[in-house]
């Protein structure tokens, strides 16, 4: 009995031991920096007053929507914005039939014009006009825009261009000729409006019901567009997460299906504006970019990302380590985050590694936490998960807050402003707690899941009103799907080559849990990119891309025949921004450089608030 109660004591006390080392490992004292808690920044300007009429070449967006609809041109900002086509907003008739494209949205119905304005867009079409417009209602359009009668419905999952028209030269792959609007899993889903043509209007998309979900109409010298669908749902929706399962793929594949409507009118407008101009969406004139991350979401991972790290910078490259900062023990997995990854983290960062968050518990259930008060602090937050998606003590606050916290406080001159959450579960609410705690970029969703592959302003409560100061940059290819990325590189290279016909971004994602076959495999895809595909980490080309987001910049014609003068003005530095033009480029002022096909001008590094005159002379 004595000798059994010894056994048992001496069991105790080593368990204890074990206690008290687990209690040091999994809370070790680690140094934090203060995060305030900032405010939401709400832009409630007029679209009018944000987006002025400023020269000629700009698409006129007449905003239809009256001042008792709360709808705002949001799914067109972004649209236009992301293609790179500049635009102004107005509620004057007149002043956008001053322009040679004009677009009505977000509908047109019997309270939109009244008849002399009718007339007057007609004059206007008849005599070399162009329109694109969504959602016409109103029987007095229906000669010009080509339309017998239109059928509204929700059950319309499925649509497919045809013919050559030129606002589809862009979609040229299966994935763009046919996309899917929805899961049939679903008994409604987002409204459209199935027109009949009339007798000379031409059908560019069928829905699965055979009636016209694009029509276009040549009307004298002009021709107008005629979309069955609202950009707001076919796009912001999308960008938003609240799609009806359109996605016929979460990761790993080239799904454009909000993509194919911002095509749809960077065609429009390349087509039919005269001597166009229009702002690239790659830097240095490349066609597509690769950016490169690693998820550091295990005790093992952190050393197989020096060999990431030095494989990329054979290959002239960086990356982004998204770090999970766990400090406390739980269900899923021990604590990690302390010596010697800590070394390893600051050893990366010294060598031109960028570092962002990938939270603290990597819970999968982090989409349904609550917000939090925002106060939340290493010293006091202690999350646990309880299985894979249940935790307690758990915010999305805390999450984002405290693993900047650690990050800033671990890593000399560290800034943590890129955020990706585990397992890519996204809270609602995330937009707001990320931007109040100091972050500018998020990376949390799929390309396919948002049926896009273009960074944008990530909507504040992943909704339809307003934009945060947060930008998306969609993963769009990961390693874990089966069979592994070490063994499905070509197929990688083929979604890469796609998203490059269209000037698409394309986000690579490799857990560094090992480094032999996956950096193998990451090194045979980067050897195989062509070279104007460019490489770089996600954190610099986010910074060009807000920067490029928040341009000013207009073309005007010059003091002598022949000669443009495009004009920018920056609000962020940036380097590499390109310009292409519809005319080829004869000569330029000293500064920027012309791409050899001579469509392309790239600008030189950008200083903040200056106004920057670029004097060009256009072949004819």
């Amino acid at each position: 009995m004595k000798s059994s109660l010894q056994v048992a004591l001496v069991v105790l006390g080593f368990a204890g031991v074990l206690s008290c080392q687990t209690a040091s490992r999994t809370e070790p004292a680690l140094q934090t920096k203060e995060v305030p808690l900032l405010p939401v920044i709400h832009e409630h300007a007029d679209p009018a007053a944000e987006f002025p009429d400023r020269f000629a070449l700009q698409v006129a967006v007449l905003w239809t929507s009256p001042d008792t609809n709360p709808e705002t041109p949001l799914a067109l900002v972004h649209s236009l914005k992301e293609m790179g086509i500049p635009f102004f907003v107005t509620r004057d008739l007149s002043q956008a039939l001053r322009h040679r494209l004009v677009i009505l949205y977000p509908s047109v119905d019997s309270h939109t014009f009244n008849q002399a304005q009718a007339e007057q867009l007609t004059t206007f079409v008849k005599a070399g006009g162009y329109v694109f417009a969504q959602d016409v209602f109103w029987g007095g359009f229906q000669e010009l825009f080509g339309f017998r009668q239109f059928d509204p419905s929700r059950k319309r999952y499925h649509l497919a261009f045809a013919g050559t028209d030129p606002v589809l030269k862009y979609l040229n792959r299966p994935e763009e000729r046919e996309t899917r609007l929805g899961s049939e899993s679903y008994p409604d889903i987002i409204w459209s409006n199935g027109y009949t043509a009339r007798s000379g209007a031409v059908v560019l998309a069928h829905f699965d019901d055979g009636t016209a979900a694009l029509l276009t109409n040549t009307v004298g010298k002009g021709r107008v567009y005629l979309l069955g669908l609202s950009l707001l749902d076919v796009v912001l929706r999308s960008q938003s997460n609240r799609d009806f399962e359109a996605e016929r793929r979460y990761v790993n594949a080239f799904e454009p299906g909000a993509d194919v409507w911002m095509l749809i009118l960077r065609a429009w407008y390349e087509t039919y504006a005269s001597d166009w101009v229009r702002m690239a969406t790659i830097p240095q004139g490349q066609r597509s970019v690769l950016l490169l991350s690693h998820d550091v979401d295990w005790e093992n991972s952190f050393a197989p990302g020096r060999d990431f790290a030095r494989i990329e910078k054979a290959n002239q490259a960086n990356s982004t380590f998204f770090i999970q900062t766990k400090y406390v023990d739980d269900a899923n997995s021990k604590a990690f985050f302390f010596e010697p990854n800590l070394g390893i983290l600051r050893e990366l960062k010294a060598r031109g590694a960028s570092i962002g968050s990938h939270s603290i518990i990597h819970s999968r259930g982090f989409n349904k936490f609550e917000l939090g008060s925002g106060h939340e602090a290493y010293a006091t937050y202690r999350p646990r998960g309880l299985g894979f998606d249940t935790a307690s003590g758990a915010t999305v606050f805390g999450e984002v807050r405290v693993s900047k916290e650690l990050l800033d406080g671990e890593i000399p001159g560290q800034d943590t402003i890129f955020f990706r959450a585990g397992h890519l579960r996204v809270p609602v609410s995330l937009p707001e707690a990320l931007e109040r705690s100091g972050y500018e970029f998020d990376s949390s969703f799929t390309a396919d899941d948002v049926l896009s592959n273009f960074p944008y302003a990530l909507p504040l409560a992943l909704g339809f009103d307003e934009d945060s100061q947060i930008y998306e940059f969609p993963v769009t290819i990961e390693d874990e799907e089966a069979p592994g990325f070490a063994k499905r590189v070509p197929q990688a290279l083929e979604v890469i080559l796609a998203n490059a016909e269209n000037g698409a971004v394309n986000v690579l994602l490799v857990h560094s849990n090992e480094s032999t076959l996956k950096a193998a495999a990451e090194q045979e895809l980067l050897r195989q990119l062509p070279p104007d595909i460019g490489k770089t980490d996600m954190l610099s080309f986010a910074k060009f891309w807000r920067a490029r987001d928040r341009l000013t910049w207009s073309v005007t014609p010059g003091s002598v025949p022949g000669e443009v003068v495009l004009q920018v003005t920056p609000r962020e530095s940036v380097g590499g921004l390109t310009f292409e033009f519809q005319r080829s480029i004869s000569s330029v002022s000293p500064g920027a450089t012309l791409s050899p096909d001579k469509h392309r001008l790239i600008l030189p590094e950008l200083t903040p608030g200056q106004v920057i005159l670029f004097h060009l002379s256009l072949d004819r």
